[in-house]
């Protein structure tokens, strides 16, 4: 483990899709910290990354010199994280592994976030997780993500979600709307426009047929939340050899 550094307040880490999530949760980082890094990750299967350099120029526009915004590829770490113990997790987890795609690809934004932080003495991060996804997106289930927020403690770090139950008062998309920051509030709802400030996933189809297959299964969403708890606890130790190789590298 890489040793622990005393934490600072002038600048935070923010998990930066250009959605509606992660800009909320970036304009109330602006309002806590005098830095704010947008980190947008991407690999072999996201479409479109660059919309988020649109959502960037809002924010800046905004608060101008106080956002500055990176898109740092993934993709190795993404198939390291995929095809680890592929055959043992086909056996073990049956047609859920379709769903690890969107677990390897997630924990690959946390790995690479924790290596961006250290190496950039940053001790704070913040993502825009929220219960909206909490049943199955796999580190939007709220105990997962209590497991994640264990493991950027391990380096020093303050992890949160301050967004995470405000989907049931008040959407993202609505209060940015209302902030001045989109053209209309049913952004979420409008493929054209959710399109315009952040890219997709050429895996999600997949995902989501899965996904709407399971809802009518019993046990649904329990089963594959305590699955899906359970794989990232039998990986942790891995994701954090790898923090370790790529911060020392």
């Amino acid at each position: 483990m890489t040793e622990t550094c005393k934490p600072t307040n002038d600048a935070v880490c923010v998990l930066f899709s250009g959605g509606s999530d992660s800009s909320l949760t970036a304009y109330k980082a602006s309002k806590e910290f005098a830095r704010v890094h947008l980190l947008t990750f991407r690999h072999f299967g996201h479409v479109g990354i660059e919309n988020s350099k649109r959502s960037f120029e809002v924010l800046k526009k905004n608060k101008p010199k106080k956002f500055q915004h990176e898109i740092i590829d993934i993709s190795n770490t993404f198939e390291k994280l995929y095809y680890r113990n592929y055959f043992r997790n086909l056996f073990r987890y049956k047609t859920l592994l379709l769903q690890f795609t969107c677990f390897a690809c997630q924990a690959a934004f946390h790995i690479h976030a924790i290596t961006y932080c250290r190496r950039n003495n940053v001790f704070h991060i913040r993502d825009g997780a929220n219960s909206e996804y909490g049943d199955a997106s796999p580190m939007q289930i709220e105990k997962v993500n209590t497991e994640i927020t264990k493991l950027y403690a391990e380096y020093g770090i303050i992890h949160s979600s301050p967004i995470y139950y405000e989907y049931e008062n008040n959407r993202s998309d609505q209060k940015l709307f209302e902030l001045g920051l989109r053209e209309q509030g049913d952004i979420k709802g409008d493929p054209k426009l959710y399109k315009k400030y952040q890219g997709y996933c050429k895996f999600m189809p997949a995902s989501t047929i899965f996904l709407r297959y399971r809802t009518k299964c019993p046990g649904y969403p329990e089963d594959i939340q305590q699955a899906i708890l359970a794989h990232w606890k039998g990986e942790v130790c891995f994701f954090m050899s790898l923090i370790d190789k790529y911060v020392e590298a």
